[in-house]
């Protein structure tokens, strides 16, 4: 069986076991065509830059032919079509039929339009030639699982393990091949330095925060017109000078004539025993 032939061969038997659940689907596949769901399944993952494998194919399919016998069949019970196409009942199809298509199987019937079809979704990238070629020379092969996998497979394990969009994928295989470094080397050394800068953003952020609560800031709004105020750092601030800055007094000598003025008792934690309207009042007798 030719490689093209292959290919044609594996979709057309999905529609026509789609009833079926997954691995009978998948016993179907090896027994007409000789090729295996795991090679199936790195092919369409390749094919698909990542974004679909076998299993999530065949539920896509078989979601947009149950779909299509909804529109087709407005006798026909949506409860049928339903356990028809193997779901374990109604609700579950619905959130099935809500998630991808985003209306109910009672909308989709009304409606009648046309649904975004997997097959012909993936038809269409086959049909780009010159980016498959290579690819689709392992179905002359007897068997696709061998090392000329590797590259397919780093590729796909960096988009949905290390969470790489394709974009990133692309640009690190093409910084891989200008620097003669392995493609999977340099993607775990990206992923460590991704992993690393994510840790010292969140440490610094935890940092900040824990400080402010430390010197009683509500908000780093707050925070930067005090380092304004001051020229400084915001690790330079202190909880003196954030009780400076915010009830108006000039400094923190002035500070200590307030406290000895109104006979203070204040320790770290306590309520602070000075108010604005107490400062206002030291100001107006002290002019």
């Amino acid at each position: 069986m030719s490689k093209n032939k292959v290919l044609d061969t594996a979709l057309s038997l999905i529609d026509k076991y789609i009833q079926l659940n997954h691995k009978e689907i998948a016993r179907k596949l090896y027994a007409e065509t000789g090729y295996c769901d795991q090679d199936f399944n790195k092919f369409i993952a390749v094919i698909t830059s990542g974004e679909l494998t076998l299993r999530e194919y065949i539920r896509k399919r078989r979601l947009y032919l149950a779909a299509l016998n909804i529109v087709n069949n407005p006798d026909k019970s949506i409860v049928d079509i339903s356990l028809e196409f193997g779901y374990s009942d109604q609700t579950a199809f619905a959130r099935a039929i809500k998630r991808d298509y985003g209306k109910t199987p009672a909308e989709i019937r009304k409606e009648n339009k046309n649904l975004p079809d997997v097959r012909k979704i993936l038809e269409n990238r086959l049909s780009n030639k010159s980016r498959l070629d290579s690819i689709l020379e392992r179905f002359e092969s007897d068997n696709l699982s061998n090392t000329d996998w590797n590259y397919f497979e780093e590729f796909i394990r960096a988009s949905d393990e290390m969470g790489f969009d394709t974009s990133t994928c692309c640009l690190i295989s093409e910084l891989s091949e200008k620097l003669s470094v392995p493609f999977g080397h340099l993607l775990e050394k990206c992923f460590d330095m991704a992993i690393d800068y994510n840790n010292d953003e969140e440490y610094h952020t935890n940092e900040i925060t824990e400080f402010m609560e430390e010197i009683g800031v509500q908000n780093e709004d707050e925070m930067m017109e005090m380092c304004d105020y001051y020229d400084c750092k915001w690790y330079e601030l202190t909880f003196v000078k954030a009780i400076i800055y915010r009830l108006g007094i000039d400094s923190s000598e002035e500070l200590e004539k307030m406290w000895k003025y109104y006979n203070c008792q204040w320790t770290h934690g306590a309520p602070f025993p000075l108010t604005k309207q107490m400062v206002q009042d030291y100001h107006n007798k002290h002019k």
